[in-house]
C-alpha cells in the first residue's frame, strides 16, 4: 500500500480505534480462557497484529510533526479498516446511550465521520472481519451506511455489478478443490433438465418439448404421486437439548411434506437444518474435544460434522458437507442473484444419503443405506 500522509488528528483517531479493538480482542480472549475453551489460532494471530499496529501508530503519533507518515502493509491497512468500523460502532453505541453534553456529542460525531471517510479511503480487498460480537443488537444506520460504502468501494456499485452469472464454486470451495453440484452433474451428463420438470436458469428448452412452468428443484403434479416415501432420517428423542429436539421434530415433518410435494429446494434447506441440530447437540458438550470456541453460530459446521464422523468420513463427503450447510443460501435472493444455484432430484438424493450416514455415525439412530427407499443412490453409485 502506498505511504499515507495524514494530519496528527487523523493519526490519533487511528490510534484510538486500534486501542479499542485491541481491548475488545483481549477481553474476548480472556472470556474464552475462563470458559476452559482454547482461543482459536486466528484470534491469537489477530490480537498480535492489532497490538503491533497499535504500537506502530503510537510511535508515529509521538513524533513532533503536524503531518504523520504511515507506511502500512496491505494486511495492516485491512486491519485498520476493521478497527475503524469497530470504533464507529462503539461511537454509535455511546451516542445512543446516556445523555451527553453538546460538545461531547459534536466531538464524537466528528470522529465518526473522520473514521468512516478514511476507512472507505484505504479499504481494499480482502476485507477483514473481526471475530467479535456486535456491540448493539442490530447494526446502526451509520454502521450499515459505512459497510455499504466500503462494499461499493471494494466490489463496485450495486447497479454496475453483474447481476447474473453461471453457478460456480465459492472461494472456499475452489481453495479446497471442491466441485459444485452444477459442474459435477453437467460434466458427468447426469442432468436431464426436462426430467425434473424444468430447465436451468438461462437455458432454452428443446424445440420438441413444450415450455415448463415448474421451477428447477420441483416436480410437476403428475410425477409427485409417484414419489417414493422418504426413509426415516433421525430419531428426535435421541437429541438431548430440548430446543434442538423440538426444532428437529418440526423440520422432520416439514421435510416429509416438501419431499412428498416434490419441492427439493426447500427439502434441501430442511435437511441441512436437521443435520445442524444433531451436529450441535453432539458438539456442544464436546467443545474442548473439537477445539471449538465462541458461539455455535460462528462454528464451521461442515468441518465439525466431518470431524465427528472420524474415519467413517469419505473424501467425497467434504464436498457434500460443504454444499449441505451452504444450502441456506437458497433462501437468500441477494446471494442467488450473484451465484444462482439449482437443486435437482439427483443432488438432493446425494445430500440425503450423506445426511443419513452422518447422523448414523453421530449416534442418532439413522438407518443405513440398505434401508433407503428405491430410487435413492447408494454411496457406491454416486457421481462426482
Amino acid at each position: 500500500m502506498p505511504e499515507l500522509q495524514v494530519n496528527k488528528a487523523v493519526a490519533v483517531c487511528f490510534l484510538e480505534a486500534a486501542k479499542l479493538t485491541l481491548e475488545h480482542l483481549g477481553a474476548h480472549r480472556l472470556e474464552l480462557s475462563q470458559s476452559t475453551v482454547e482461543a482459536p489460532k486466528e484470534m491469537t494471530r489477530m490480537y498480535g497484529n492489532a497490538r503491533r499496529l497499535r504500537d506502530y501508530l503510537q510511535r508515529c503519533v509521538s513524533a513532533y510533526q503536524d503531518v504523520v507518515k504511515l507506511d502500512l502493509t496491505d494486511d495492516d491497512a485491512s486491519l485498520m479498516v476493521a478497527c475503524c468500523r469497530r470504533s464507529v460502532e462503539a461511537i454509535d453505541k455511546r451516542l445512543t446511550g446516556a445523555a451527553l453534553s453538546p460538545d461531547e456529542t459534536q466531538w464524537l460525531m466528528k470522529n465518526r465521520k473522520v473514521l468512516s471517510d478514511w476507512a472507505v479511503s484505504i479499504a481494499a480487498a480482502p476485507l477483514i472481519e473481526l471475530p467479535l460480537r456486535g456491540l448493539m443488537p442490530a447494526p446502526s444506520e451509520h454502521v450499515r451506511a459505512l459497510t455499504m460504502r466500503i462494499q461499493n468501494k471494494v466490489h463496485g456499485e450495486v447497479t454496475t455489478r453483474k447481476q447474473f452469472r453461471p453457478p460456480q464454486t465459492s472461494g472456499y470451495g475452489q481453495s479446497q478443490g471442491i466441485t459444485s453440484f452444477g459442474e459435477a452433474l453437467t460434466s458427468q451428463g447426469a442432468v436431464n433438465p426436462t426430467a425434473t420438470g424444468g430447465v436451468p436458469h438461462g437455458s432454452v428448452p428443446p424445440a420438441s418439448a413444450p415450455p415448463s412452468h415448474f421451477p428447477p428443484g420441483s416436480l410437476p403434479p403428475e410425477q409427485v404421486a409417484h414419489q417414493p416415501s422418504l426413509a426415516p432420517l433421525v430419531d428426535p428423542k435421541r437429541i438431548k437439548d430440548p430446543r434442538l429436539r423440538s426444532l428437529a421434530a418440526i423440520d422432520l415433518q416439514s421435510l416429509e411434506r416438501c419431499h412428498a410435494c416434490g419441492d427439493f429446494r426447500l427439502a434441501t434447506v430442511l435437511l441441512a437444518s436437521i443435520v445442524e441440530s444433531a451436529t450441535l447437540d453432539h458438539a456442544i458438550p464436546r467443545r474442548a474435544e473439537f477445539g471449538l470456541s465462541g458461539g455455535p453460530e460462528t462454528w464451521k459446521l461442515h468441518e465439525v460434522v466431518l470431524e465427528a464422523m472420524g474415519e467413517a468420513a469419505q473424501p467425497k463427503d467434504r464436498a457434500l458437507a460443504f454444499h449441505l450447510f451452504a444450502s441456506r443460501n437458497l433462501l437468500l435472493p441477494a446471494t442467488q442473484m450473484v451465484t444462482p444455484a439449482v437443486i435437482t432430484v439427483a443432488s438432493f438424493e446425494r445430500l440425503h444419503e450423506f445426511a443419513t450416514r452422518a447422523l448414523h455415525e453421530l449416534g442418532f439412530g439413522a438407518p443405513t443405506s440398505a434401508t433407503l427407499p428405491p430410487g435413492f443412490l447408494s454411496s457406491d453409485d454416486m457421481l462426482y
